[in-house]
């Protein structure tokens, strides 16, 4: 472990950065060599990236770029030197294989000297497209190059990465800043949520992204569009996580992340969603498919509420999701009066517990905070349950 002192760290940071560029060159010269040896395979590797993910603990974008690190400074021995001199980091040695050749290599040591890891992505990326603007090779080499990565990572967050070709990146990124342009417009329509300004544009960014994919699977509420075939979530539910005995047993999607109840509850609202309840790991039964909300019963919703009903909201009904109130997990059907238009984030507050809603026995409704005071109600008697429902 390196001692912390009471002098200033940057100078032993800068001291430090040419020896650790050194010996990462020295290791993907290394992993060039195992590459080349073949003694990775085997075991079900598929490639020397491969083996360095499972033996080597490097995720993949690493381990790719090592091993292109080791190929370009073994071909190209003026990037090599400067490499293993600790002048060029690994990103920057990645760049330079992409687009520098034995006759220009020098050049290019010159000019990543000067630029840092982004700068010189650029300048490579901006250099190999003025190469290839003619060329009847590009297309070809996007489409072998395109393609789209999912992660989880250990907060349970989804990582995403990919590439697209130029048409198809200019389609996807238009339809996101479509999305981001409606996502700022509503909540600049509604008060009582933080700025979107102030919001970084990434997260607006992938806000939108989770917008557009809501209108996909539910066909966009204000296109007219049909609905398309419902997207199937499953969540694994420990059986003791449903009924309240073990509040914190095992509830998550498949082949993802753990999910709080609330989560849960909060997908079954207006996803299809396959419940697997579970007993001690083992399914004991498989639960319901079809509490997803139909398009002429969402229609009725919307037109009945107008609006996303919490107090002061003016989200538009069509932009608004169908929310039950007696939850689909305990049993509560899908039924006009079990079902409220809340706007996204209102939803989402309400499942992360920030605020309740209760019945009243003339069909309206309270909304409460957590602690019990009162911030308004929807009224209209639309909500009151038939006589011999049993429920809350």
């Amino acid at each position: 472990m390196i001692a912390v002192h009471a002098e200033p760290l940057e100078p032993r940071i800068r001291e430090m950065v040419p020896r650790v560029h050194a010996i990462m060159a020295q290791f993907s010269e290394l992993v060039c060599a195992f590459d080349d040896s073949g003694e990775w395979q085997g075991a079900g590797m598929r490639s020397c990236a491969d083996w360095l993910v499972v033996h080597a603990g490097f995720d993949r974008h690493t381990a790719e770029s090592l091993l292109r690190a080791g190929h370009a400074a073994r071909e190209l021995p003026e990037i090599g030197e400067a490499f293993a001199a600790g002048e060029l980091s690994l990103d920057k040695v990645r760049s330079l294989s992409t687009i520098a050749t034995a006759v220009d290599q020098a050049a290019w040591v010159e000019l990543a000297r000067t630029k840092s890891p982004p700068q010189l992505a650029q300048v490579c990326r901006e250099a190999r497209n003025a190469e290839l603007v003619d060329a009847p090779e590009r297309a070809h080499a996007q489409r072998a190059q395109r393609g789209l990565r999912f992660r989880w990572d250990e907060l349970g967050m989804l990582r995403l990465s990919g590439a697209l070709p130029s048409d198809e990146g200019a389609l996807v990124r238009a339809v996101v800043e479509n999305f981001e342009h409606r996502l700022v417009a509503e909540r600049s329509a509604r008060p009582m949520e933080p700025d979107p300004a102030e919001d970084p544009p990434a997260a607006l960014r992938a806000d939108a992204l989770v917008m557009a994919c809501h209108a996909a699977s539910g066909g966009d509420p204000g296109s007219g569009s049909p609905r398309p075939s419902a997207v199937q979530m499953v969540v694994h539910v420990d059986a003791g996580v449903l009924t309240g005995e073990t509040p914190n047993g095992r509830c998550h999607l498949e082949n993802g992340p753990a999910l709080s109840t609330a989560v849960a509850r909060r997908l079954g609202c207006d996803a299809e969603v396959v419940t697997l309840t579970e007993l001690n790991g083992a399914p004991i039964d498989s639960g319901r498919a079809q509490q997803i909300v139909k398009t002429p019963m969402r229609r009725a919703v919307q037109s009945r509420d107008g609006m996303c009903r919490f107090p002061g909201c003016s989200v538009a009904a069509t932009y608004t999701q169908p929310h039950h109130i007696h939850h689909w997990i305990d049993l509560g059907p899908t039924k006009m009066w079990n079902l409220l238009s809340l706007c996204r984030y209102h939803h989402n507050r309400h499942h992360d517990g920030e605020y309740e809603i209760r019945r009243t026995p003339e069909g309206d409704l309270r909304f409460e905070t957590a602690d019990g005071r009162p911030m308004g109600a929807a009224t209209g008697g639309f909500w009151k349950r038939p006589r011999n429902r049993a429920g809350p």
